[in-house]
């Protein structure tokens, strides 16, 4: 005989409190494709093999800050209104990721930026990210990157970017010359910078969902810690973390920032990933179920916004998972400001496969697995307890979702035999 926990488990309804932006927050497969540079022979980030595919809701469009300011206060943004024009072609959504760091034009080294150079993972230089002048210089263009597209509703998501080591993620070259030690560096200093930064591209993009990467900074986590915090404190309605590192193993390199991203992820209204390999060439590096289990890996964490390799997306091999996995679109409602005039009461929690549901309006009961398919489905009345008996589904972590009035409510739900 199946026996199962008789624990009473009260769901207080999340319902999703109205953002800043006047679109839902991105979700889905986007594209993390090759960058968009000048070379005219290449298609850019928005490449039509991709954006064709109907699973693809958008692409991660990347440019570098030398390409958008070749010179002091002159702007170049064709490359960024062909990739909108691109993806609007496709009925594509953008994030827009511009980045600095060793992406900086050379010019800003004639003002007496200070700089640091190196040579792991590859060769380059970046300026101090807490020097004066270069933050006067970053600051400068993203307000006037901001004024540029601070309307376009293409733009679904930007990148909160700085002078670190590749320009996109948070961590800070490897082994520089000069070394952190003879140019004074303090975490301190970093927090500072990034304070700034947001800063700024909070009132430079007033309309826009906004994010950034996360890593350990010069071998400590003290800078992300904070840095998460304070985006989170100043942006409540639009903010939320990213993992640019993100397969199943790596959850356990960067344990500090896993922990990040479940908080943001449970208390943001947006949090994404960006998958760090492509299972067709790398599956084995992910850690078990390749790109199977980095998707459902993100999904029982609750972050619906996944960054895929171009490589992947185009292996058809892999289209029913990428199809499958955009039932998760809407998942996201369950970080939103609580209604205290309903309540659902769901029981037992874990379930050995029935359970009892209480409501006080009329809702549609679906339980949707972890890689976003739609396993179960009912219809249930207002006012009335009801038994529900699941079909036989493995055990293991699912999602319940009501749909009241319109509006969406979600619930982890798991099931043990």
């Amino acid at each position: 005989m199946k026996k199962s926990l008789q624990i009473f488990f009260f769901l207080s309804i999340s319902i999703l409190s109205k953002a800043q932006p006047n679109f839902p927050p991105p979700t889905g497969i986007y594209c993390s494709c090759p960058p968009t540079t000048t070379n005219v022979s290449l298609p850019g980030s928005v490449d039509p093999t991709v954006a064709a595919k109907p699973f693809v809701k958008g692409i991660l469009v990347r440019a570098s800050w030398a390409d958008m300011e070749p010179s002091d206060n002159s702007y170049n943004w064709t490359l960024i209104d062909n990739q909108i024009t691109a993806a609007n072609s496709f009925g594509k959504k953008i994030s827009l990721a511009i980045g600095g760091g060793p992406n900086s034009p050379a010019w800003i080294y004639t003002l007496g930026v200070q700089s640091q150079s190196f040579t792991v993972p590859f060769t380059g230089t970046v300026p101090v990210i807490w020097d004066a002048t270069f933050l006067n210089k970053w600051t400068e263009f993203v307000r006037a990157l901001g004024n540029k597209y601070k309307n376009d509703t293409t733009i679904r998501l930007v990148y909160i970017t700085n002078g670190t080591g590749n320009g996109f993620e948070m961590q800070l070259p490897f082994n520089p010359t000069p070394s952190f030690t003879s140019i004074s560096y303090t975490d301190q200093k970093v927090i500072n910078s990034w304070k700034r930064v947001i800063d700024t591209f909070k009132v430079a993009f007033p309309n826009h969902y906004l994010t950034n990467d996360f890593h350990p900074v010069n071998s400590s986590n003290a800078v992300a810690d904070s840095v998460y915090l304070y985006a989170r404190t100043k942006l409540p309605n639009r903010y939320g973390a990213n993992a640019w590192w993100w397969t199943q193993n790596n959850t356990t390199l960067y344990a500090s920032q896993y922990s990040i991203l479940q908080h943001s992820s449970s208390n943001n209204i947006f949090s994404g990933v960006q998958i760090a390999r492509s299972h067709t060439t790398d599956s084995a590096l992910f850690g078990a179920g390749g790109i199977y289990g980095a998707l459902s890996l993100a999904i029982s964490n609750n972050v619906c916004y996944w960054e895929v390799w171009n490589q992947d997306i185009i292996n058809t091999k892999l289209n029913a998972l990428f199809t499958n996995s955009t039932t998760c679109t809407t998942l996201t409602d369950i970080h939103n400001k609580q209604n205290e005039n309903e309540q659902i009461v769901i029981y037992p929690n874990p379930c050995s496969g029935r359970i009892s549901l209480s409501i006080k309006t009329t809702a549609e009961f679906i339980l949707i697995d972890r890689i976003g398919k739609i396993v179960f489905k009912k219809i249930i009345t207002e006012d009335n307890s009801q038994n529900i008996q699941l079909p036989i589904l493995p055990s293991g972590v699912y999602f319940a979702r009501l749909e009241t009035n319109g509006q969406y409510h979600y619930k982890k739900l798991m099931i043990e035999y």
